[in-house]
């Protein structure tokens, strides 16, 4: 019973902060490591709902976006009507990154098996099933706990 106690209060504490909103206010001069190849929903003084796209770059006082539903179609925001920007939370790709890395060291491992390199696919085929295994459980969190954290709202002070 002292177990279970132990580790559900280890879990409620860990996801704890995680649910917590996240709101911060940055000077214009520092926003770029936040918003930096992230979605962004940017609310302005004439469009409350915000428009919606993926960060590109800054132009002196303008935020530049690609538009989201519409590639290469940029929109211009000056800073002077930006009220508010959200950072739509895009962390959680660690198992699909994983699976990638690992399908195609798989395949030339297993390829190598039938040609000269032959060792090299014996001994380097379980080692990578060896570490796909050990890993995924921890890919499998992150992407848990990146799905748990609320977007970034961010206001911009002078």
């Amino acid at each position: 019973m002292k177990h279970l106690t132990l580790i559900l209060s280890t879990i409620f504490a860990v996801t704890a902060p995680a649910v917590a909103a996240d709101k911060l206010s940055v000077p214009w001069g520092k926003l770029w490591g936040h918003v930096t190849n992230r979605q962004l929903t940017v609310t302005t003084t004439d469009q409350p709902v915000g428009y919606h796209g993926h960060f590109l770059r800054f132009e002196s006082d303008t935020l530049v976006l690609e538009q989201a539903g519409s590639p290469g179609q940029l929109l211009k925001i000056a800073r002077q009507k930006i009220t508010k920007i959200r950072v739509d939370r895009q962390d959680g790709r660690n198992m699909a990154r994983l699976v990638q890395g690992t399908k195609s060291d798989l395949h030339g491992l297993l390829n190598s098996v039938f040609s000269p390199a032959a060792p090299v696919g014996l001994v380097g085929t379980p080692v990578v099933a060896a570490y796909f295994v050990a890993v995924t459980p921890f890919c499998a969190l992150g992407d848990l706990f990146a799905r748990l954290r609320p977007p970034l709202d961010i206001e911009i002070v002078d």
